[in-house]
């Protein structure tokens, strides 16, 4: 058992470290994004590269989260239903071991894609796309009040702000709309993930009490799932023997 909680403590951390990296990354290209893109003669469009760059690793980490989140699950399950009780002097927890029995047989990820982006949205990576967001619109809007070359007439008003907004031939309208529905749907996640129950983790027991229903899962950022277990297998029925009749004894002949 020692060994078994050393494995799997060794493969959480690793995937610890894995969460660490890509946030890492993030941060990085936001320091560069930000630098690069207040230019003079930069393009607003470095902004939303770097926007594109932080979500691809947003989703990579929420993938690295779903893989930490299984192999934490077996720690917590180790210390709470083993360790805990043998350094209190009393019997295991045998649900907590039954459990883990379960989850070691027929190991699947019980985090969802959804639960794991929103998560990771609330605890790393909502400050940083809040940074790019403010800095792109900082960025059209010192566009739009630039002073225009010399003979020319500067265009004002909430058009003139829109269509500076523009990619190449997509018009600038469109880009806006994009960017304020992407907005909008990671603003729900974040403010879905407060009123959520936070995942395991290494400071958080073991759940217990109802199971989740199966609509929880799209929302609740720590989903479990019922674990598979094995059906019990029937012993077969053998046959049973006739039961053999006693004789029958005649009355005695006097």
């Amino acid at each position: 058992m020692a060994q078994l909680f050393r494995g799997e403590l060794s493969r959480s951390d690793t995937w610890r470290s894995r969460l660490d990296n890509t946030t890492n990354w993030s941060m990085t290209t936001t320091a560069a994004v930000v630098s690069f893109g207040f230019a003079a003669n930069a393009p607003h469009i470095v902004f939303l590269v770097g926007i594109g760059m932080v979500l691809s690793f947003l989703f990579i980490e929420a993938r690295r989260y779903r893989y930490y989140d299984l192999w934490i699950r077996r720690v917590r399950l180790l210390e709470d239903g083993y360790w805990v009780p043998m350094l209190r002097r009393e019997p295991v927890d045998p649900d907590a071991l039954r459990e883990l029995a379960g989850i070691m047989e027929r190991p699947q990820i019980q985090l969802s894609l959804f639960s794991a982006i929103s998560t990771r949205l609330n605890r790393a990576y909502g400050p940083i796309l809040l940074v790019l967001t403010l800095s792109w619109f900082v960025k059209v809007y010192s566009l739009y009040t630039k002073p225009p070359p010399t003979g020319e007439v500067a265009a004002r008003g909430f058009s003139a702000f829109v269509g500076h907004a523009h990619i190449g031939p997509i018009h600038g309208g469109v880009v806006m709309a994009f960017f304020f529905l992407m907005v909008l749907v990671f603003a729900y996640l974040f403010v879905a993930s407060f009123f959520t129950k936070a995942p395991l983790g290494e400071l958080r027991t073991r759940p217990r009490g109802r199971r989740a229903a199966l609509w929880e899962s799209f929302y609740r950022p720590y989903a479990t799932l019922a674990p598979r277990r094995r059906g019990s297998r029937k012993a077969p029925v053998r046959p049973q023997e006739p039961k053999s009749e006693p004789p029958i004894q005649t009355p005695p002949t006097h």
